[in-house]
């Protein structure tokens, strides 16, 4: 089966939806448009109601004061009661998610699950600054509210979900962009703490939890986490994560599925043709033979190489279209 990552190029909602409904029919999933909206970026839609946040009202200016508490006291006192619609996204940032959940019932009948998206702890951390400029992620009481405020809006994304159709499994999709810089000598995180932050953020959340990495990074501290879905850019690094044999046949055989984006998501696209990522496809199938050693993936689950935001319409079209033929 194929679905996508999140980004589309669109400024018009609904012709993204149309174009999801047409290809992804069996996991259709919610269209981010960052060039409708600056707010639509993949900070602003999981922060809301997150104290300290400073932001602008056009989605520019925004990092997490960290020399303020007011709203920490409520924050904690509403995670507690579990008060999800605390937690909510709204129609302001996510327009996308509230259109698609008015137009899903057009293909109930094709659905098999429904896919969502948020930031991942790892990334927001890094990728949100303090008042100072400093990644929030070293900062660990106020990282301790984004870890739980991204647990919080994926437990009620899967609910907007579940409230509509009761039967349909959720898959929901961490994006982890900043986990190719994990390892580096410039961020002394260990992956422990990468394993404990990735846990901690997609705890009982009742969905198929996946990590969507664009890039090459050491795969073995996604499979020893309790991630059921790693999704990456076998585009580009097709053989990467089987460099970690040992990890990968441990993850698969705790029921993990390893996901390919095998669709690129750039200009490449207008460079290759569909028996070029077919070809991909069975190299993918031929390394999961050699290193899986017989295991299952359990879901045949395809993807573009990562979001197909900063794509022109026409290649995102033509990405879309790839992915469907190769379903």
């Amino acid at each position: 089966m194929i679905t996508g990552i999140g980004s589309l190029p669109f400024t018009e909602i609904d012709l993204a939806i149309d174009l999801i409904f047409s290809t992804c029919r069996e996991i259709p999933f919610w269209p981010q448009l960052p060039r409708r909206s600056p707010l639509e970026n993949m900070y602003t839609p999981f922060l809301e109601s997150t104290p300290c946040i400073v932001s602008d009202e056009k989605g520019g200016s925004l990092y997490m004061d960290t020399s303020k508490t007011e709203g920490i006291e409520e924050f904690y006192e509403e995670y507690g009661n579990n008060n999800l619609e605390y937690f909510k996204i709204s129609p302001e940032v996510a327009p996308g998610l509230y259109r698609f959940l008015e137009r899903l019932k057009e293909i109930e009948g094709d659905i098999v699950y429904i896919k969502g998206q948020l930031t991942g702890p790892f990334s927001m951390g890094m990728g949100l600054k303090d008042e100072e400029g400093k990644p929030v992620i070293y900062n660990p009481g106020y990282f301790d509210i984004i870890k739980k405020t991204l647990n919080m809006k994926a437990k009620w994304m899967v609910g907007q979900f579940k409230a509509l159709f009761p039967d349909k499994e959720v898959i929901l999709f961490f994006d982890e962009p900043f986990m190719v810089s994990f390892g580096s000598a410039y961020i002394p995180i260990s992956r422990e703490e990468v394993v404990s932050m990735l846990n901690e953020s997609t705890d009982s959340i009742g969905a198929k939890i996946g990590v969507h990495c664009c890039g090459n990074t050491d795969w073995s501290v996604l499979f020893e986490s309790n991630i059921g879905i790693v999704n990456y850019d076998a585009f580009n690094f097709i053989e990467t994560p089987f460099y970690f044999k040992e990890k990968l046949v441990y993850f698969l055989k705790k029921g993990g599925i390893l996901s390919p984006g095998i669709v690129p998501s750039t200009d490449d696209i207008f460079k290759v043709k569909i028996e070029d990522i077919k070809g991909f496809k069975k190299r993918f199938d031929d390394l999961m033979a050699e290193h899986g050693t017989g295991i299952p993936n359990h879901l045949n689950l395809i993807t573009t190489s990562c979001g197909l935001g900063s794509l022109s319409i026409e290649g995102a079209k033509k990405a879309m279209e790839f992915l469907k033929e190769i379903r």
